[in-house]
């Protein structure tokens, strides 16, 4: 009996390793390491999954609009209002400069023609003799926007308080060019001036206001003027009837 049983178990043996060895390759296969693939996968799954980040977005054709923080959208406002702000301010310089350029050609002093009336003239007052004291009164109505009577200049007279200083009844400029410039340059800087000219009556003094058309300051007639009258009490182109008298005088106020 034992002399039978030991091929038998050595055949059993023999069939067992030859199955062992027939299963070993496809346990090794079963075994091999995952993909890169499948251990990505790995990877994200389960309670970490919740941790992946999300995709990029892909680009497109046209981009979405872009929404603005708080604090982008308030800097953005205070550019659009330094904007606007600057354009005001070059805009107002232009007109400020526009204006500067026409008062150099062109510019009356404003009065007030009540005062005028108050003060008189001499066709209404009877004082034909006293155009150098009505001038003086027109000048400083211009000047200070209040009416005195002529006769505090010198009434009949040529003492002119005021316009040229004390008793001094003529100041020569020299030369009607020179008269009629400085009579420029006082009318630009807001203030009148009274010149001597000659008319029907003869000789004659009217406060000059303001100047037209004066392309050259150095090259100017009556013509270029605009001149109270005490004659009548009119505001006038000042060659209406007049022309410079000759000696080239005038006076300016005191008050600069």
């Amino acid at each position: 009996m034992a002399s039978r049983a030991l091929p038998t178990a050595l055949a059993h043996l023999a069939a067992l390793v030859l199955l062992l060895l027939i299963c070993l390759p496809a346990q090794r296969a079963e075994a091999a390491p995952l993909s890169a693939d499948v251990a990505a996968t790995s990877l994200v799954s389960g309670p970490a999954a919740s941790l992946a980040l999300p995709p990029l977005p892909t680009a497109t054709a046209s981009c979405a609009p872009v929404s603005l923080s708080p604090f982008e959208a308030g800097a953005s406002s205070d550019l659009e209002v330094l904007a606007t702000a600057q354009a005001v301010y070059e805009r107002q310089q232009a007109e400020r400069a526009e204006a500067a350029a026409a008062q150099r050609t062109d510019k009356v002093l404003a009065y007030d023609p009540a005062l005028i009336a108050a003060i008189g003239n001499q066709a209404n007052g009877g004082h034909t003799v006293c155009c150098p004291g009505y001038a003086c009164a027109y000048g400083d109505a211009v000047l200070t926007g209040q009416a005195r009577d002529h006769a505090a200049y010198g009434c009949g007279c040529c003492t002119w308080p005021g316009w040229g200083g004390g008793d001094s009844s003529f100041r020569s400029l020299g030369s009607d060019a020179a008269l009629l410039r400085e009579a420029y340059d006082e009318i630009a800087a807001g203030r009148p001036t009274v010149a001597h000219v000659s008319g029907p009556y003869g000789e004659h003094w009217i406060c000059l206001i303001g100047y037209r058309g004066a392309q050259d300051p150095d090259a100017l007639t009556l013509d270029n003027f605009v001149a109270l009258d005490p004659a009548n009490g009119q505001e006038v182109v000042a060659s209406y009837r007049y022309v410079p008298y000759g000696d080239a005088c005038e006076h300016v106020s005191d008050l600069r």
